[in-house]
């Protein structure tokens, strides 16, 4: 499309001998040489206050007008309605519209940076599909966000008049290092382009806080899955709680709980909200809900997970009560023990004062084959081995190791086909991983078991149609399905991994609200 065509809109609805808006140039005015595609968001006093968000695509500003501004919270879905394509010189556009102009009121450069697109498909393509999919790299913004176009939906009413919203689209923010829970963009004011005054500090997101302590952000260590248990006296053997990672950052006796994606999770578990003693420490652990034969039950905690109401939420604490078991020690006081070794940080774990639903971790010194019996011996999900002398580092190590007894894989749900026979709401959840090299998510098989009718209904429910589903491998799919957006992360059981690399007799076991889509790697047990 030539540019003056994309530009005609922005141009009929300004008269440039009256506003100070750039007019197009005509010409493309190409990006820095060492710099990628540009975006800025600018917050404009209109009739009302709003922001607007334009990337460059197809060398114009694609522009949406985002009434309550972008969020890092990955929680908050923002409205973002599409308005016409802006020139290239609009990115530093700041100034006051006269009155009786188009927009009038002054705009602000809020944000302002350069941004990639994620996966293969280009960015005016994505536009087209409707989700577009880009890492934010700006003064304020940064990280994985999505657009995602809103189809007008025909009202239920046949006398109503109100029209299809024909614009609509959603932004959202992706669970990565850059989330911010309880971020909002008033938080953050000022031009980025001029100092008007200092800016007022940003809120402390709950993720970075322990009570009044502040903590770093924190990134859980996690352990590489293996084939075979063994003896090594310079290792510590743990059972594997089946529950939900989360840090507990406590201080005066009271607790914040949060996930190994960022998410606080203090309000969903009242009964963890306060510990035994006024300890200042930070905590790594698992929440586990147990059975009746006090065997970890993931099942009986997917009841205490995705509740909204205070009534709701205290019911069921007390219908399914949850423990959290503490298997290392980050912060004690002021003492950062990260550096530490491992046997030292459980010595210093052990010593605290464990009682009513908090309670420690042990371990056994060496002997990883005969607690991997034991384990299979009650029913547990598995064992994991870990150095002694291990420090305690962010991400995947081979220094921990998990042995499982049955394979299972964090999967998300990309799709599903439609019932058939007496099944109700649909028929199978097409899953995929997450491809870190090639920024994509990749096809691993269906899954039609382990749901019972009720689980059916409410899974419909979460799934957000997306117009295409944009995964690697789906000409294995079924020929017939209902492409989701790639949001909600399940967990399975399964056989083992065909040749194809596709599940073998999968099984769900729940939805696992506690992990970010792109955690979910394939998992193969290494030697």
């Amino acid at each position: 499309m030539a540019l003056g065509s994309q530009l005609r809109t922005y141009r009929h609805k300004r008269d440039f001998a009256s506003t100070p808006e750039p007019g197009p140039k005509l010409e493309v005015v190409p990006p820095p040489a060492h710099a990628g595609w540009r975006f800025c968001v600018q917050e404009h006093h209109a009739s009302r206050l709003h922001y607007d968000l334009r990337l460059e695509i197809d060398d114009v500003l694609k522009s949406w007008a985002v009434p309550k501004g972008p969020s890092l919270d990955p929680d908050v879905r923002r409205l973002a309605m599409a308005t016409e394509d802006h020139p290239l010189e609009y990115l530093t556009f700041e100034g006051t519209i006269p009155e009786g102009n188009y927009g009038a009121g002054e705009v602000i450069v809020w944000d302002l940076g350069d941004y990639e697109i994620l996966g293969d498909t280009p960015a005016l393509r994505q536009w087209e599909r409707g989700h577009i999919k880009f890492r934010l790299q700006g003064k304020k913004l940064k990280g994985e966000f999505a657009l995602t176009y809103m189809p007008p939906r025909p009202s239920a009413r046949a006398e109503s008049s109100a029209k299809p919203v024909e614009n609509a689209w959603l932004l959202t923010k992706k669970r990565d290092d850059a989330a911010q829970f309880g971020d909002r963009a008033e938080d953050h004011p000022g031009s980025v382009l001029r100092r008007r005054g200092r800016p007022a500090p940003a809120r402390a997101s709950l993720h970075l806080v322990a009570a009044q302590h502040n903590d770093p952000p924190l990134r859980p260590m996690l352990a590489t899955l293996a084939t075979k248990p063994f003896r090594d006296p310079q290792w510590l053997f743990e059972l594997k709680w089946d529950g939900i990672r989360a840090f507990a950052h406590c201080q005066n006796g009271r607790v914040r709980l949060i996930s190994r994606s960022n998410h606080d999770l203090t309000r969903q578990y009242p009964e963890l909200n306060s510990f035994p003693e006024p300890l200042d420490a930070v905590l790594d652990g698992e929440i586990v809900a147990l059975d009746a034969d006090g065997k970890p039950s993931f099942h009986r905690l997917q009841r205490r997970m995705n509740l909204t109401g205070k009534a709701e939420i205290a019911r069921m604490a007390e219908q399914v009560p949850v423990v959290y078991y503490g298997f290392d020690l980050l912060r004690l006081g002021s003492k950062d023990l990260t550096a530490r070794p491992l046997v030292e940080r459980k010595e210093e774990l052990a010593a605290v004062a464990w009682s009513g639903p908090w309670r420690y971790s042990d371990h056994v010194v060496g002997n990883g084959t005969g607690l991997f019996e034991l384990a299979r011996q009650r029913g547990l999900e598995g064992i994991v081995a870990k150095r002694a002398d291990s420090p305690y580092e962010a991400g995947r190590s081979k220094l921990w190791l998990k042995f499982k007894l049955q394979l299972r894989q964090d999967v998300v749900i990309v799709g599903y086909t439609d019932p058939q026979g007496s099944r109700s709401s649909f028929g199978a959840l097409l899953l995929a991983v997450y491809d870190a090299a090639a920024r994509r998510f990749e096809y691993i098989g269906k899954v039609g078991t382990g749901f019972d009718t009720a689980t059916r209904a409410e899974l419909l429910q979460r799934l957000r149609p997306a117009e295409n589903a944009e995964v690697a491998g789906l000409e294995a799919a079924p020929r017939r399905f209902h492409a989701v957006m790639p949001e909600v992360v399940a967990e399975v059981k399964f056989a083992e991994w065909t040749p194809a690399g596709h599940l073998r007799a999968p099984v769900f076991l729940g939805v696992r609200a506690d992990k970010a889509p792109e955690e979910c790697l394939r998992e193969v047990p290494r030697a």
